[in-house]
């Protein structure tokens, strides 16, 4: 219940929604809009009173009060002509007699003069006078008081819309960053919390923008990071519990293996025939690689990384030595004939983790004993490659090929064996090791910088592992 009211009152922090929010800023850019126009048009009228701009009708008023001195003068002179006017002064007969009217509207002048209709945005007074007319060319516009910005510019009506158009767009493109910022900047208590659960933190404290479809999202993220890290707590608890109880486990197994070894040792001391003594060697030492085996259990669980072994230098023929003696005592627990190849050179060393090597290969070898009939026969190459140096036969790498005379790899298996918990009925990754071996084996091959590769051997037409370990400089 307590998760639920802090829902709802989170919600109420949401006071402003998105579509109120443009709303509001499209209220404010139309005011600055229509008080842009409004300057716009104050800023035209004040041009016409101080006579930088003529009104439209500025035209007639200067003919009405020139008609008199030009029906009247002795002769029509560009002095009497208003100045917002252009003229032409034709004789009875439609002759030209003076003028600075356009020759292209000279025409339509004459036309005026006799009475014909005429269409178009210049207009035309026609004053009568002794033997010829007098036609002024005027326009009903606003006009520059300049004739030369006349000619060039376009109309001031048309200039001031222009204006007005272009300011308009600049005042939306403001308004339109201003809105994009605000929604940005209304955003960022979202983007950091999505930084922070990206980032695996989350003890973090989610902050509210205000608006109700963002902080709606915000609350959505804020029960994802509670279910997220209540998750994760439970399972890293379950991960603790597991580790003790594992930890528990592996002290409780080393008893039990303390008195196999043991006894196998007072067996040693006894009068044994030489297959006797063979396989209580193998038991000793079988019962102490267990150990080592439960004892990096034990550390392992101290940690959830696991323990860091450091690569040493070791002697490959001791290295070799251990896994072959290990497999032929595999060898005799399975009925199994092992043909051993070895390329190697005794007095050659090699920089890698011992015990991590050797248990690699032995999951191998194992994982091949496992899956090959009573009686069948296992071969294992091993051969190494030299970096060199001169002061030591120093191995660059080590190489092992173990084949089998079982029934191969599945193609599920050839595809997948190595994977973690990789378990297929019908597959060599069964058994005992629950999808494990292959998936150590692979994983301490990469970690020396090497490989495992799962094929199917054409020679025995069971199954063949090749697995390889590099040097390490360090």
């Amino acid at each position: 219940m307590g998760r639920v009211k802090s829902k709802d009152k989170r919600n109420k922090r949401g006071t402003l929604g998105l579509g109120s929010m443009f709303e509001a800023y499209t209220f404010m850019m139309g005011f600055a809009l229509l008080i842009w126009a409004a300057f716009s048009l104050f800023l035209f009228n004040l041009l016409i009173n101080v006579g930088a701009i003529y009104p439209a009708n500025y035209a007639e008023y200067r003919i009405s009060d020139a008609y008199e001195q030009i029906k009247e003068a002795s002769e029509v002179k560009a002095d009497l002509i208003p100045d917002v006017c252009r003229y032409v002064v034709f004789s009875e007969n439609g002759e030209v007699l003076s003028g600075n009217l356009a020759d292209k509207d000279v025409e339509t002048a004459w036309k005026v003069v006799t009475n014909e209709n005429i269409s178009g945005d210049r207009f035309y007074k026609v004053i009568s006078r002794p033997n010829e007319y007098v036609v002024l060319q005027y326009r009903l516009k606003p006009q520059y008081r300049s004739m030369w910005m006349n000619e060039h510019l376009p109309n001031p009506e048309n200039l001031l819309t222009v204006f007005i158009l272009v300011c308009c767009v600049g005042i939306m493109q403001v308004f339109a960053k201003k809105f994009g910022t605000g929604i940005r900047k209304k955003l960022t208590p979202m983007r950091e919390a999505i930084g922070q659960i990206g980032d695996r933190n989350l003890d973090f404290k989610i902050y509210y923008s205000g608006i109700k479809e963002i902080d709606e999202c915000l609350v959505a993220l804020e029960d994802m990071r509670y279910a997220l890290k209540t998750s994760l707590q439970k399972q890293w608890e379950t991960e603790q519990e597991k580790n003790r109880q594992m930890s528990a486990l592996a002290h409780d197994i080393k008893t039990p293996l303390t008195v196999v070894r043991g006894n196998s040792e007072l067996l040693l001391e006894t009068e044994l025939t030489d297959e006797q003594k063979n396989y209580a060697d193998y038991i000793s030492g079988s019962a102490l690689q267990i150990q080592n085996y439960v004892q990096t259990l034990i550390e392992v669980t101290k940690s959830q990384e696991g323990v860091k072994q450091a690569p040493i230098k070791v002697a490959v023929s001791e290295l070799i030595g251990d896994i072959k003696n290990q497999t032929m005592g595999l060898s005799e627990v399975y009925d199994l004939k092992i043909n051993w190849k070895e390329e190697c050179n005794n007095q050659a060393v090699i920089n890698v983790v011992y015990d991590q090597v050797v248990r690699a290969v032995m999951n191998v070898i194992r994982n091949a004993a496992e899956h090959t009939p009573e009686g069948g026969e296992i071969s294992i190459g091993v051969a190494e490659q030299f970096s060199g140096r001169p002061e030591e036969i120093v191995a660059s790498e080590i190489q092992f090929a173990v084949e089998d005379s079982g029934s191969g790899f599945t193609p599920e298996a050839l595809a997948h064996g190595t994977e973690q918990f990789f378990m297929d009925d019908s597959s060599r990754t069964g058994g005992s090791h629950y999808g494990i071996g292959l998936f150590f084996a692979k994983k301490v091959a990469e970690d020396h910088g090497g490989e495992i590769v799962l094929a199917n051997s054409k020679e025995t037409g069971g199954a063949k592992v090749e697995i390889s370990f590099k040097s390490s400089d360090k």
